[in-house]
């Protein structure tokens, strides 16, 4: 069993050597970047101080402060607040940076650390701050993205609501010229329908006037052959009168040369005459 744990750790022990190894090597090269790809291949706190460094030294002060915040081995605090610090005040946030100095001078005395506090606080009495000058200008770039966004939003609503005016509106002239389309349609059509009646009404008015005038002329023609008939009676009395007298008078010659005649072979000698017969 003992030696089995020997080879397991000492595969480990070489990898870890011949890693730092490297490393090193790289960091004296002043290659610090390919220095902290090969310190965070290895699993220790001490490793991911070094990592960190390096991307001090690289000037990736952002990279090193988020390695140096994953250290948590009490015996590397002090070394971990102060370069944190120096990080920070490479950044210009200088009230953060005096913040951790004095973290790290609470864990030990340090010559280096009161110098660069005592720096930056002459420097923030002296001149306003580049950290407060530059959150000063986030909290305004934020402000106003802040502001932006909110006016985005309101002219997004206000162009939605305007948007759905608009619709309303065409909706609404839609059915305004629809109901308009109508209306003119019933007009027309009551008008045709007035304008039929009203023709109807003349055609009617048209034809009774023509059957009066056909009846007036029709009682004009039958009064006219009534006039021509009356004429014509009137024309043919007085030779119809003529031709009965002569009728009549013949009649009676007749007779009285038949009574003549009757009274000769009765040998009456008489002047009687016989009368006319009423017809």
């Amino acid at each position: 069993m003992r030696y089995f744990l020997i080879f397991l750790f000492v595969p480990l022990f070489a990898f870890d050597y011949f890693t730092i190894k490297k490393a090193d090597e790289f960091f004296q090269k002043k290659e610090y970047l390919k220095a902290a790809k090969e310190y965070l291949k290895i699993d220790s706190q001490k490793a991911l101080l070094d990592a960190a460094n390096s991307y001090y030294k690289a000037g990736d002060y952002k990279k090193a402060i988020e390695i140096y915040s994953k250290i948590n081995d009490k015996k590397l605090q002090f070394d971990k607040l102060y370069n944190m610090a120096n990080a920070y005040a490479k950044l210009g946030m200088f009230q953060k940076a005096i913040e951790l100095y004095k973290k790290a001078l609470k864990i030990k005395k340090d010559k280096d650390a009161q110098y660069n506090l005592k720096l930056l606080e002459k420097l923030l009495k002296k001149k306003p701050p580049k950290q407060k000058q530059k959150q000063k200008n986030n909290k305004q770039k934020n402000n106003k993205n802040k502001n932006n966004k909110e006016n985005k939003k309101q002219n997004n609503n206000q162009n939605k609501k305007n948007q759905n005016k608009n619709e309303q509106n065409q909706k609404n002239n839609k059915k305004q010229n629809q109901n308009k389309n109508s209306d003119a349609n019933k007009n027309k059509n009551n008008k045709q329908k007035e304008n039929q009646q009203k023709n109807n009404q003349n055609q009617n008015k048209n034809q009774k006037k023509q059957s009066k005038n056909n009846e007036k002329k029709e009682q004009n023609k039958k009064f006219a052959v009534n006039q021509k008939i009356s004429k014509f009676k009137n024309e043919n009395k007085k030779p119809n009168q003529k031709t009965l007298s002569v009728k009549e008078s013949n009649t009676t010659d007749i007779r009285m040369k038949f009574y003549e005649k009757a009274l000769k072979n009765l040998q009456f000698n008489s002047l009687l005459i016989p009368l006319r017969s009423q017809e």
